[in-house]
């Protein structure tokens, strides 16, 4: 067998390669999946809101509320206040969102009630405005309502770009929902006048108290206003409901695609491949170079350019594997959720952006073997390559810039961060991402223009190659002459 196939299946075979790729494919696709499931070109809002209906029974009229979420889902602990003739009746939501007040009334007057709500946010009371709520006495209960709009809108869960229609009911004593026959049309259309045959939605529901109804539109239905028309089983239409364009979907660009990748898989790759090419190269050649073992393989017919260049390329193929097969899990998810791809040019230099850190990485561990005597200091100096120039880098330059006084909105500040991405293998991928995104800067982001500094394909093509090549042609000539 040949010394780089040996090396090759060797390295492959390793226990903490295996490890350390299976973990980086594992994250870079949980963190696309993420990226992809949560992604929404419209603001959720965070606020919970609050729905309310209710029924009279001789004297007392109870008030039955539900605290949802934006998504129509239960939101508890949210303080409901109903304020009738002066007194405040309240309560509080629990794990169902409802919370019902039962208040003495004149059955014989109209009923005018005050609502607001309380919640928490970042533990601060919240508490909203008064709205007015008039009931009409002789009639017992609220019955059905249906609640979305351009104002309160229902998003859907499963696919944030969609709204859907939350159907509320409270019947005599509180008693659900008899069976309801929901169509949802083009409100410009002739559902109005024929909302049985000329609808686009169909649902019969019955047995609720709330429910969700989210219907599947397509991408060319979202410019379309909908209304909604209940019907009992009697065969007694609802007034119409409004609910304006039920989904926001446009297609994502190919540059929100790349923004969700280096929001996500980027950053798992950024840290944990020099973590591999660290460990690897200390395990696989400088462990064995500072303990002597090498010089026992050196009396096998290999030399040492040979045997540094097979064990290089060994973990090279490792570190290749490892970003490749992530990328392609990572595209696989994206094309899932988004029907789209990422470009062959955005994908093949976001792979190249990986090795380079990586085998630069690699390089720099496999010079150090040649410079220091002992394992513990070989060890010593490849954590400390990783903590200062990886780890820690993209904090050491802001706090540099900052000592020196320049400020972080200066023409000063963009080449000084953009130079300290030079000189450390992690601040390439920083530049690569700059010059896709037009974006520089942890802490508060800058837009540049990248080619105005030079983040151009052909330099960092050209910076990636010399990232790659210095390190390793040093460490191949100290194995050679200092040895």
């Amino acid at each position: 067998m040949k010394p780089i196939i040996y090396e090759i299946r060797r390295s492959l075979t390793s226990k903490f390669v295996i490890i350390m790729i299976v973990a980086i494919v594992g994250l870079s696709a949980l963190l696309a999946y993420e990226s992809g499931s949560t992604f929404s070109p419209v603001s959720i809002p965070a606020k919970p809101s609050l729905t309310y209906g209710y029924y009279i029974n001789g004297n007392s009229l109870t008030v039955v509320g539900y605290d949802h979420n934006a998504y129509g889902s239960p939101f508890p602990h949210v303080t409901d206040s109903f304020t009738y003739n002066g007194s405040v009746y309240n309560a509080t939501s629990g794990l169902s969102g409802f919370a019902n007040v039962t208040i003495p009334i004149d059955p014989s007057a109209t009923i005018s009630l005050y609502v607001n709500y309380t919640y928490k946010e970042f533990r601060l009371p919240i508490t909203t405005s008064l709205g007015r709520y008039s009931i009409n006495t002789s009639i017992t209960y609220s019955g059905l309502q249906m609640v979305s709009g351009l104002t309160s809108e229902i998003y859907n869960p499963t696919n944030k770009s969609d709204v859907g229609l939350e159907l509320f009911y409270v019947g005599p004593d509180g008693a659900t929902a008899p069976s309801y026959t929901v169509y949802i049309g083009n409100l410009s259309s002739s559902f109005l006048r024929s909302p049985t045959t000329d609808y686009t939605f169909k649902y019969v529901e019955s047995g609720f108290t709330v429910i969700n109804v989210f219907p599947d539109v397509r991408y060319s239905q979202k410019n379309i206003t909908f209304a909604a028309l209940a019907e009992n089983a009697t065969g007694v239409p609802s007034s119409p409901k409004i609910i304006g364009p039920m989904t926001f979907y446009s297609p994502i660009t190919q540059s929100e695609l790349q923004s969700l990748v280096f929001s996500g898989t980027s950053a798992i790759l950024g840290f944990l491949i020099p973590i591999l090419a660290v460990f690897a190269g200390y395990l696989t050649y400088g462990k064995d170079r500072t303990s002597g073992v090498l010089e026992s393989v050196l009396k096998r017919p290999v030399t040492r350019g040979g045997l540094i260049f097979s064990r290089f390329v060994a973990n090279a193929v490792a570190i290749i594997i490892a970003v490749g097969v992530s990328m392609i899990f990572s595209d696989l998810i994206i094309d899932h959720y988004f029907s789209m791809y990422l470009s062959d040019y955005f994908s093949l230099y976001f792979v190249w952006t990986y090795v380079v850190e990586g085998l630069a990485f690699l390089g720099i561990v496999y010079m150090f073997s040649h410079i220091v005597k002992s394992q513990g200091a070989l060890l010593g100096a490849s954590i400390a390559v990783f903590i200062v120039l990886d780890l820690f880098w993209s904090i050491i330059p802001v706090a540099i810039l900052a000592a020196l006084g320049v400020s972080s909105s200066s023409n000063e500040y963009v080449l000084g961060t953009i130079a300290f991405d030079y000189i450390s293998p992690s601040g390439f991928s920083s530049l690569v991402q700059t010059m896709f995104t037009g974006k520089i800067g942890l802490i508060s982001s800058i837009s540049i223009d990248p080619s105005s500094y030079g983040l151009v394909s052909p330099l960092l093509i050209l910076v990636g190659i010399l990232w790659i090549a210095v390190p390793f042609a040093l460490a191949f000539n100290l194995a050679r002459k200092r040895d």
